[in-house]
């Protein structure tokens, strides 16, 4: 392999990159271009190996970033932490924690120390029994990711709202799209980070290059290129309110994502409106094939939510009988490992005869103390209650609490499904991590 520094450019460059980010270190986009972050990967590498710290990738540093696959990942000591904290939120034992890290006194860790993190062996992997994920919606990304941040035990992967497709089959970034901060952190924590593309609930914008079969194959191969670029290990496709005619064409799409996604290891996430039946209850969920899709997809994400939403009167946003009836229908069709169930932990706020807005738990809370009102609890249908504000306008407020959550939990244990993804980070009752636990 060539010598490599700051500056050069090319598929070796890319190689390296790879390279770093296996044996834990971030190098930033995989994208062939040697820069400021590629050049701090190595020189930590370096150090942390006994070579030359000189960023310089010579016959030496190739040598040892070939050599056998590592056993460990690196991190970055935090504030507040402790080999105990370490060991519990990568789930590894301590003993082996402090074996890996012989010669580092435990009591006098220093905040941007580098300690190695043993990696899993073969066999199952201790912890939760079900996948646990989430979306991050980029117009409150530092949120939602601090609910990630708070419990990075829980998550296998996330889900951030970082692209849209254009009628031309481009892929563009929506803000706060590929933020360092977070895919760093991500990778120290090995929760991968399966980045979502929207089609911002444009029927129109998905059916021009549905019906398109250059512009079809346009848009897979620029999904392709973003994952090779990003070094994501695959994609979640939130294409929503498709026509009823472009129902086919979908799952064409589908398939041919997937056979090009397949070829380089990559995973194909599908979200899908929730139905109980073929036809659902609109246009958008009939135009969804369960059938189809989950043949071609490797996770199929249910979103099982918004059975009133904040166009129709109020009402429980997911009320069970109608979830159960949703994942009877949809392990019907779609093999449950591959299902994770869409959960709600959001509510809505009805005005009389108007449109809801949103609340998240802790705003619909506040509210009822506000108004001095009770929150009348139903594990069925949520927590819900009614105020009337200054203007004397009458309100309906449903929302989402642990102890509706956990009546969610416990159908995805029945159906025994893959798991859940959590809709969404941020505006959660910061209770659900310890029902999570409870339940899974």
């Amino acid at each position: 392999m060539p010598t490599l520094r700051r500056g050069s450019r090319g598929n070796e460059v890319r190689e390296l990159q790879k390279l770093l980010l296996k044996w834990g270190y971030n190098p930033g986009p995989i994208d062939g271009i040697f820069g400021a972050r590629t050049e701090q990967a190595v020189l930590q590498f370096q150090r942390d190996h006994g070579l030359a710290a000189d960023g310089i990738v010579g016959p030496l540093t190739w040598g040892a970033l070939q050599s056998q696959q590592p056993g460990y990942q690196m991190y970055t000591i935090q504030a507040g932490d402790t080999f105990y904290k370490i060991a519990l939120r990568f789930q590894i034992s301590l003993s082996s924690l402090l074996a890996a890290n012989l010669g580092i006194d435990p009591n006098q860790l220093q905040i941007g120390q580098q300690i190695r993190i043993p990696l899993p062996g073969p066999g199952p992997e201790p912890g939760l029994t079900r996948v646990v994920t989430g979306w991050l919606p980029y117009w409150v990304q530092s949120l939602a990711f601090q609910s990630v941040q708070n419990h990075p035990e829980i998550f296998r992967s996330i889900s951030p709202f970082w692209y849209v497709m254009t009628p031309s089959g481009e892929v563009l970034n929506l803000p706060n799209a590929e933020d360092s901060t977070l895919l760093s952190y991500t990778t120290s924590r090995g929760i991968k980070v399966f980045p979502l593309i929207t089609n911002s609930f444009d029927s129109d914008l998905i059916s021009t290059v549905l019906n398109n079969p250059l512009l079809r194959q346009r848009h897979v191969q620029n999904i392709v290129n973003k994952l090779l670029q990003m070094n994501y290990p695959g994609i979640d496709i939130n294409y929503e309110n498709l026509y009823v005619r472009d129902r086919e064409l979908f799952v064409v799409f589908v398939q041919e994502l997937k056979a090009a996604l397949s070829a380089l290891g990559k995973l194909l996430i599908v979200s899908v409106h929730a139905k109980t039946d073929s036809t659902g209850a609109w246009s958008g969920s009939e135009a969804h094939d369960y059938a189809g899709i989950g043949q071609a997809a490797d996770v199929v994400r249910v979103m099982g939510y918004d059975f009133h939403w904040q166009g129709s009167g109020p009402g429980s946003i997911a009320p069970a009988d109608w979830v159960d009836a949703v994942l009877a229908y949809a392990v019907s069709t779609i093999p449950r490992n591959k299902i994770e169930l869409g959960v709600p932990v959001y509510g809505y706020d009805w005005p009389q005869d108007q449109t809801a807005t949103s609340v998240t738990y802790a705003t619909a809370v506040a509210r009822a103390n506000q108004y001095n009102v009770p929150i009348i609890s139903d594990t069925l249908l949520g927590p819900h209650y009614t105020y009337i504000n200054a203007s004397g306008v009458h309100h309906e407020v449903w929302f989402v609490d642990a102890l509706y959550f956990g009546t969610l939990l416990d159908l995805v244990n029945k159906y025994d499904l893959r798991g859940i993804c959590i809709w969404h980070l941020g505006a959660e009752d910061p209770r659900i991590y310890e029902t999570i636990r409870a339940k899974f």
